[in-house]
């Protein structure tokens, strides 16, 4: 049964099933029939959230189950009142306009010598609904005297809601406690293309040059455009096309931003008032200088408001002429031997690691951000609830630094003290909770980064992230935009993320082929977004000793499958080894005519923080073997 969106589903009627963890597959009711389709099960369904679609390419069927659509039945009928309310026009009581002071007749000699000024015909402005009053002034030389003001009534289904007094001098009044809305807004009725001004005047100058659907923002600049809301669905309905044509002023520009914004989803065009190189502040303005078909040109050449997100070469000239000087920057080594001719950091990237569980991963990125931090002094946030307690974490961050075990037996008090501050100002834990959503995690992350000079951001795993969707929203499509964001995150704030992700799981009978960028679990995101990817895996070393015995060793190999700038590194593969005492991973160095044997380097337990936790400049073993 299909109702005008959904296929609903009874799981119990169902066909040719079989289920995926938390996924039922079986052949799909709308397309199942069909020749070629009959003993494939192209349908799926989340059975936690009831949702699901067809695979098929031919199909566009999606699915809820009868259980989850009777659900969401019974909440709509239990709410119906509250839903009824919503969905419709809110009846707010407002203050009522008392028309019988405003003045509806032929205008006296003093306003039709101020229309007169403005360019403005008396029958214009007569059927805009505009009427004329005597009130108190409340500015200026005329406080306290009766002064004539025009009376621009803000009419809605046929009844006069507010009205706005403009005097001959520009003394602007509202009446009090009335509903705010947009000025003649019933012309928006029927019409494909509506015209939006900063003021009445300029509404009704538009007018004068024979433009009908014209409306205007009831409080110029300083408008919330939140009184269009209830407008949209019935008024406006039939509006494709909105022409802006607000004040050219610095308050009318943002106003024009904050519109575009708002009504993104339709056709908006910016109309500017420039006309022969002259630009004036409004349409009233541009009708008194220079006449009606300056106005209608304007109108016109409207264009498209400039899109957000577009940049032109200008817009980087300063970058790209610092790289034609200077050369394309080749980003930071790490000096690991073997693996600083393979992998070069950058700020501004997005790398992910993958690798089966043991294989170093973890380790190997907390090396990375220790030898960032303390050879080039770029602090780092992570966020890593693996490594609970904390505490346990800076431990292994503190063997690394000082080339120890953090133990009283091992290390002594005042190089202890030292890494502890050096640490504490430096690598800032983001604390996990129970909405660990990406955006609650790099919105953190940004913080530190604007306030505490954070240049890293480490996510250590990936599937600790809460993942949030649409509904019937595929796990591999919300996966992809969670990559996105960590990438948009790295160019945004200018700094290296570092994401640490899970493979698939083992095949059923435990023997997994060569592991890629394209096996982590989810989506071929990791590998598509990815500046360098890297997997790792464990491995034997051998090599021989002076008594040409041969000596063999487990290792990590650090296989670089994903580089998309020649001046960050290579693909190719090298192996590291780690030293238990320390948790520092040390190059291998090939051995002489044999291309497949290697031999670690010799640990050390160097502290990187001597002289009082000053940064120094440390002998590092030189990390490139070429």
């Amino acid at each position: 049964m299909a109702n005008d969106k959904w296929t609903i589903v009874d799981l119990t009627e169902v066909k040719n099933t079989r289920t995926y963890g938390d996924y039922l597959r079986f052949s799909c009711p709308v397309c199942g029939g069909h020749p070629g389709h009959e003993k494939r099960r192209d349908a799926c369904i989340n059975l936690k959230t009831g949702f699901g679609h067809c695979f098929s390419g031919s199909c566009d069927a999606i699915f809820i189950t009868q259980d989850k659509h009777d659900e969401l039945e019974k909440e709509r009928r239990e709410n119906s009142a509250e839903w009824r309310r919503l969905n419709s026009r809110k009846r707010v009581y407002y203050h009522q306009v008392d028309t019988s002071k405003i003045n509806t007749g032929p205008y006296p000699s003093n306003i039709m010598s101020y229309l007169k000024t403005r360019c403005i015909s008396a029958e214009t402005a007569h059927n805009a609904h505009v009427g004329y009053c005597t009130r108190k002034s409340k500015s200026g030389k005329t406080e306290g005297q009766d002064v004539t003001f025009l009376a621009f009534q803000f009419i809605e289904e046929g009844e006069v809601k507010n009205c706005q007094y403009k005097s001959l001098e520009k003394e602007f009044q509202f009446e009090a406690d009335c509903k705010v809305l947009p000025w003649n807004i019933t012309a928006a009725l029927g019409a494909d293309t509506l015209i939006v001004t900063e003021g009445m005047m300029d509404a009704l100058a538009l007018m004068e040059c024979g433009y009908h659907n014209v409306i205007s923002v009831p409080n110029g600049a300083g408008t919330n455009l939140s009184v269009f809301d209830e407008y949209i669905d019935f008024e406006m309905k039939g509006v494709e096309t909105i022409l802006f044509a607000g004040d050219m002023d610095k308050a009318g520009i943002k106003l024009r931003d904050e519109f575009v914004r708002k009504f993104r989803t339709y056709q908006v065009k910016i109309v500017e008032w420039i006309y022969n190189g002259e630009t004036l502040k409004d349409g009233n303005d541009m009708l008194i200088h220079h006449g009606k078909d300056a106005v209608k040109w304007c109108i016109e050449h409207a264009e498209e408001p400039p899109m957000e997100g577009i940049l032109t070469l200008a817009d980087c000239e300063t970058q790209l002429d610092d790289y034609y000087k200077n050369g394309i920057p080749t980003g930071k080594t790490i000096n690991i031997y073997g693996l600083d001719h393979l992998m070069h950091f950058e700020l501004g990237r997005f790398i992910p690691f993958t690798g089966l569980p043991g294989s170093g991963k973890s380790t190997f990125v907390d090396n990375i951000v220790v030898r960032l931090c303390c050879q080039y002094d770029w602090r780092a946030a992570v966020f890593s609830p693996e490594k609970w307690p904390t505490a346990r974490h800076y431990s292994e961050y503190i063997s690394l630094i000082t080339g120890k075990g953090a133990f009283e037996k091992t290390l002594r008090q005042r190089s202890f003290d030292r890494a502890k501050k050096y640490l504490d100002d430096r690598i800032i834990h983001i604390e996990s909770d129970n909405y660990n959503t990406i955006w609650r995690i790099l919105n953190r992350a940004r913080y530190l980064v604007r306030h505490r000079g954070v240049k890293q951001v480490i996510i250590d795993p990936f599937n600790y992230i809460l993942l949030e969707g649409r509904k019937g929203e595929i796990e591999s499509t919300i996966i992809a935009q969670v990559v996105q964001q960590c990438v948009n995150f790295a160019h945004e704030e200018n700094v290296l993320v570092m994401l640490v992700a899970h493979p698939k799981k083992l095949s059923s009978d435990n023997v997994q082929k060569k592991l890629t960028l394209a096996d982590i679990y989810g989506s071929m995101a990791f590998y598509n977004q990815a500046d360098i990817g890297v997997v790792l895996y464990s491995d034997n070393i051998t090599w021989t000793d002076k008594n040409n015995s041969m000596k063999s060793m487990r290792a990590t190999w650090v296989d670089v499958q994903k580089m998309r700038w020649k001046e960050l590194g290579q693909l190719g593969k090298r192996p590291i080894v780690l030293c238990p005492a320390n948790n520092r991973f040390y190059g291998c160095r090939e051995i002489s005519g044999d291309p497949q044997m290697y031999k670690p380097l010799d640990f050390d337990d160097i502290d990187w923080l001597a002289n009082d936790g000053e940064q120094t400049e440390i002998e590092w073993q030189n990390g490139d073997p070429f």
